[in-house]
């Protein structure tokens, strides 16, 4: 009965130390100790905006301005990542626009019954209804501040035209068949924009040198999403130098962003972060 116990414990210790060597570069994971279904940690909440625009809608730049505003807020403006998915029409074609941009648009389409210029997401869960400066409380308040079951890491090594990011997230419960997605973007890209008839001030400036924020550039990997799989509460996945590529207006990687989001089974988004080229945002830890 020794000699089978013995051997047991060798076999599983074996097994152990195997399925550890066999582990990736590109997929590490690792698990602490003594954790079982849940944790305690909670992350920084932030909140992501889809944001379906084009330069011939004339009615999109106000939410821009939406996001802008939320974005000023001194309570929770840091906690809200935009992303700005630009496609044109045949009169009216936008330079913008990416074939990662196409397809997300008519994922939009097909998954939440959105058409119409603008429409935005809010988490892939809630459409943005009237994203006007009267209505960002609708952004707002989606962010918990209780925290999030999901910590999101971003680092990257990025040029004008191209490069790698690794994505590592912490869970502090399970889940199953996740994914995660990594987007580029850019600010300050001036294009002409379709002018609103009656415009405000602030709308004024549409026109031939309209400046365009969290402007999608580039998507890595799978553009609906990346597997993730399975996951344990404590444990942290490292997806390594992921490569992406993209076209920048700007020679100017001082105005490039990597945004970092992971998604459940429905879509739903747990959380998502954003860091600027090439500098490494940890995870936030708020207990």
């Amino acid at each position: 009965m020794k000699k089978k116990l013995l051997l047991g414990v060798l076999l599983a210790t074996t097994v152990g130390v195997f399925s550890v060597s066999c582990s990736s570069s590109d997929d590490s994971r690792k698990e602490d100790e003594g954790n079982g279904n849940t944790t305690s940690a909670r992350y920084q909440h932030k909140v992501l905006i889809e944001d379906a625009t084009g330069t011939w809608c004339q009615y999109c730049p106000r939410v821009s301005y939406a996001i802008q505003k939320a974005k000023e807020n001194g309570t929770h403006g840091d906690k809200v990542v935009a992303v700005a998915i630009h496609q044109g029409v045949s009169s009216y074609p936008d330079p913008m626009q990416i074939p990662a941009g196409v397809t997300l648009d008519g994922m939009f389409y097909e998954s939440y019954g959105l058409k119409g210029y603008p429409f935005g997401l809010i988490n892939r869960t809630t459409t943005w209804k009237s994203p006007e400066n009267n209505n960002i409380a609708q952004v707002l308040n989606t962010i918990n501040e209780q925290g999030s079951t999901v910590g999101v890491k971003i680092s990257s090594n990025l040029t004008t035209t191209g490069g790698t990011v690794t994505a590592s997230f912490k869970f502090s419960q399970e889940y199953e068949n996740l994914k995660y997605t990594i987007y580029v973007i850019e600010n300050g890209v001036v294009t002409p924009q379709s002018p609103q008839r009656n415009s405000t001030a602030f709308y004024q400036g549409q026109g031939a040198n309209f400046t365009h924020n969290d402007v999608l550039r580039g998507v890595s990997g799978i553009v609906t999403g990346n597997v993730l799989g399975n996951v344990t509460a404590g444990q942290e996945v490292v997806k390594g130098n992921q490569s992406v590529s993209f076209t920048l207006f700007n020679n100017d990687l001082t105005k490039v962003e990597v945004v970092v989001f992971v998604s459940d089974t429905s879509g739903k988004v747990l959380n998502v972060q954003s860091a600027h080229a090439n500098e490494t945002v940890d995870y936030v830890l708020i207990n």
